[in-house]
């Protein structure tokens, strides 16, 4: 686990939940986000019901990784997100793309939703943050060389 996994800086922590605010609302059938670390560390959440996030951030990180290895391991490369598509909903996971790959955003809708509006509006909410993440770095580095 990396420093930044365990003590989010508050700029980062701001675009997050920013992030998921903004991703909640641009699907209409959206139940839930949740943001999580790849080992999954609960980072920011929206759950209309009563899904417990922290759980689900437990679980994501895993499920993410688990797809990642399946299609490897199946020979079709690496999986760009994993669809839970049950009953009563649907839940899509991804992991957030930045150099450090340290974050995985999901997202809970209806049954009604459209797969295709929740798979791209959760893949730009995961671009969006891992602009932000890269941003962050970018500068953190800068500074740090500035300082030496």
């Amino acid at each position: 686990m990396t420093p930044l996994s365990r003590t989010l800086p508050q700029i980062l922590r701001t675009a997050i939940d920013d992030a998921v605010r903004a991703l909640h609302q641009r699907v209409p059938a959206a139940i839930g986000c949740v943001i999580a670390t790849v080992d999954g560390r609960l980072v920011s959440h929206v759950v209309d019901n009563d899904a417990d996030p922290q759980r689900i951030a437990a679980m994501i990180g895993s499920m993410v990784a688990l797809g990642e290895t399946i299609g490897r391991e199946v020979r079709i490369d690496r999986s760009q997100y994993v669809v839970v598509n049950a009953m009563n909903g649907t839940l899509l996971a991804q992991r957030v793309p930045s150099r450090r790959e340290l974050f995985v955003v999901s997202t809970l809708a209806r049954p009604t939703t459209n797969l295709g509006i929740l798979l791209h509006e959760t893949r730009t909410t995961a671009a969006e943050i891992g602009a932000a993440v890269d941003e962050w770095l970018d500068r953190h580095q800068a500074a740090a060389v500035a300082t030496t």
